[in-house]
């Protein structure tokens, strides 16, 4: 039997210590080694005995949840932190910023009325935490330098698609973007990059609840040359604006009564388990007639964005582009559409804003 994930739960309310040890009870293969009010105390349980998984508050005494984070990549950096966060304004930026600033993620407190529901949730947003723990410890980086490597294994059985395009499309409409774990950074380090004078309309799904995409979209604004808003329902699809699916709501493209490019919000079921979905604005974008688009996947966990760009390029001339393993926070999501072999290209983070802004401007 594997040895179990070690957690420790750092919060300065008793009760939320108590609901999240009960939580991880229920969860098979990890272990509370330890529950604690303040940042100084698990400083020290951190120095005491080893730890995988810290659980952070944002808002406590003494220290506050980035203060503790920062002395925990400093002084402990194999240690994972995932933040746990309210769902306000103030507790959203904090928790955009600690994901910039080296968690791996966050769950939301839970806000429902009913306590089993609460929980039911909870136990499930765990268990994606613990996934994703065991797969930073289970994945070996690659050596610096290291060209990254197609994954091993066999490949889903998919139907025939283009495997490669040998030019870029001669005409480009749009760039859309899918990302999960590790996105808000992975975004603050693309977006920025772009020139004001890029020539393509962005639309983004980020995977993220309510409240917080609308301060990621805050955020990365005050960071580009290009604004960044979270989409309303009929927004137009024009270059010079980037737009990031609202939290708990799929992001789709259509084209209005002129013809032109909108965005359409809708509350239709969670597509692999997520709403935004990547597959729901991709899939929308390959019913839109374009001449051309750039699909880019980035970091994340799972394969929510794969069947999109497969619908992508069956309808449209499709430059798909994956970002690598070895700057992927987790490589679930690129590594399903190299797997189905879909990529045109795979670049590390340092080199996407640089070559989406060249095809760009290349392109009409």
């Amino acid at each position: 039997m594997s040895t179990p994930l070690r957690i420790l739960i750092v919060d300065d309310t008793a009760l939320y210590r108590k609901i999240l040890a009960d939580a991880f009870a229920q969860i098979e293969g990890v272990q509370v080694a330890a529950s604690v009010a303040s940042g100084p105390l698990a400083l020290g349980r951190l120095a005491a005995e080893p730890i995988d998984l810290v659980l952070l508050d944002i808002f406590m005494p003494e220290m506050n949840g980035p203060e503790v984070l920062e002395r925990i990549r400093r002084d402990f950096p194999r240690v994972v932190v995932v933040m746990v966060s309210g769902a306000t304004g103030a507790d959203a930026a904090i928790t955009i910023n600690a994901l910039s600033n080296g968690a791996l993620d966050f769950i939301p407190k839970p806000q429902t009325a009913s306590f089993s529901e609460g929980m039911s949730r909870l136990r499930g947003q765990l268990q994606d935490v613990v996934r994703l723990v065991r797969i930073r410890k289970l994945v070996a980086a690659p050596q610096p330098g290291q060209s990254p490597a197609r994954p091993s294994g066999p490949a889903p059985q998919v139907p025939a698609l283009p495997r490669r395009r040998t030019l870029p499309p001669a005409s480009l409409d749009l760039l859309l973007v899918g990302v999960s774990t590790g996105g808000p950074r992975t975004l603050q380090e693309i977006l920025p990059a772009i020139p004001a004078d890029f020539r393509l309309p962005v639309l983004i799904v980020q995977h993220m609840p309510p409240i917080f995409t609308r301060t990621l979209a805050e955020q990365l604004t005050r960071m580009t040359a290009i604004p960044v808003a979270e989409a309303a329902h009929g927004d137009l699809v024009r270059p010079g604006r980037m737009l990031i699916a609202p939290g708990g709501r799929h992001l789709e493209l259509h084209r209005n009564s002129d013809g032109a490019l909108c965005a359409q919000l809708s509350d239709t079921p969670p597509v692999n388990s997520c709403r935004p979905a990547v597959d729901v604005l991709f899939q929308s974008a390959a019913r839109c007639s374009l001449r051309g688009v750039i699909s880019l996947i980035l970091t994340g966990m799972g394969d929510d964005g794969a069947n999109g760009v497969a619908a992508l390029k069956a309808a449209v001339p499709t430059w798909s582009i994956a970002q690598d393993e070895a700057t992927s926070v987790i490589f679930g999501m690129p590594q399903a559409v190299i797997r189905r072999e879909l990529d045109d290209e795979i670049l590390p983070l340092s080199a996407i804003a640089g070559r989406i802004a060249e095809l760009a401007r290349t392109r009409n």
